[in-house]
């Protein structure tokens, strides 16, 4: 059960990245923030590529295996347009409810893991999916009412979108991971997928920012040591969410990473001392018995 651990590590420094990342939006543009996240991991994950194999050569290697450059380009891709749709759905009063429904990525995961990676679940795990998709769903939900009043709004279809974006990302990027054969180790393939995968969004990125919003780049410079805290707490996410993918399916590996969602959730309740709702405990019940009922899946 190590991919757990991993899970919950990448999970706690996805929630500490989303931290500092809620402090610079207030100085730059959204989009500048979602480049510190790759930009500012970058030159980490550089480090310890470099460190690791100590030599230029193996660039090549990773490039020549057959599938890899391809699946680690539309990840990067899939990942960026999901950030433009998530961006997007702000744009609305409603994006309450887009988002919330962009948290059936999981969902989504397993459906193309099968169709892309030929992975099946068996019904025990599909449910444990589902019902912790359905607590997770929950738990964000802040007003029932106003929930289900734009519950067919086009909010609904825009988060959906976002959510198959991102699943589409995590597929690929576990697809990338694992076409590497010539590396015996898993961490190997880490590391050289996460170069990769954080080298493609940084250039497709810095190209928009330099087209379209050049005047953040000096905002960044400003903010620069946030920045540096949120590249640090991306890094570790996203070395630990690459080394649990390539251990198990992705799909349970995102099911059990939504409880990021309760550290952010306890977290707020520890600082901010809010009333717990009703609803939200339901949730938590939920989404535990859901990973409950995917874990024995794999029991089994």
């Amino acid at each position: 059960m190590n991919w757990i651990i991993v899970t919950i590590i990448a999970a706690f420094f996805q929630n500490l990245r989303s931290s500092f990342q809620k402090k610079i939006n207030k100085d730059v543009s959204t989009i500048a923030s979602t480049y510190v996240r790759f930009s500012f991991a970058l030159p980490l994950s550089l480090l310890l590529f470099f460190v690791y194999f100590r030599e230029f050569a193996i660039i090549k290697d990773i490039l020549v295996q057959p599938g890899f450059l391809i699946n680690v380009t539309l990840a990067s891709i899939f990942q960026v347009i999901f950030t433009f749709v998530l961006l997007y759905l702000f744009k609305f009063s409603n994006f309450v409810v887009g988002t919330s429904l962009s948290k059936t990525e999981v969902v989504q995961v397993a459906l193309f893991e099968y169709l892309i990676l030929n992975e099946k679940l068996n019904l025990i795990g599909i449910s444990g999916i589902i019902i912790s998709t359905l607590g997770v769903i929950i738990l964000s939900i802040k007003n029932v009412k106003f929930f289900f009043q734009n519950i067919f709004s086009k909010t609904t279809l825009i988060g959906l979108v976002s959510g198959l974006f991102l699943a589409l990302s995590i597929v690929y990027f576990r697809s990338a991971a694992l076409s590497l054969k010539n590396f015996e180790s898993n961490f190997e393939k880490v590391i050289s997928t996460l170069l990769f995968g954080l080298l493609i969004p940084t250039i497709i990125l810095t190209i928009y920012l330099l087209i379209f919003e050049k005047r953040e780049f000096r905002k960044l410079y400003n903010d620069k040591y946030d920045c540096m805290l949120i590249g640090l707490g991306g890094f570790f996410a996203s070395l630990s969410w690459f080394y649990a993918f390539t251990l198990i399916q992705a799909s349970f590996v995102r099911a059990v990473g939504q409880i990021e969602l309760l550290f952010s959730y306890f977290s707020s309740r520890y600082f901010f001392k809010e009333k717990v709702k009703v609803m939200e405990i339901v949730g938590i019940i939920i989404f535990v018995l859901g990973v409950t009922l995917l874990l024995f899946s794999r029991v089994k």
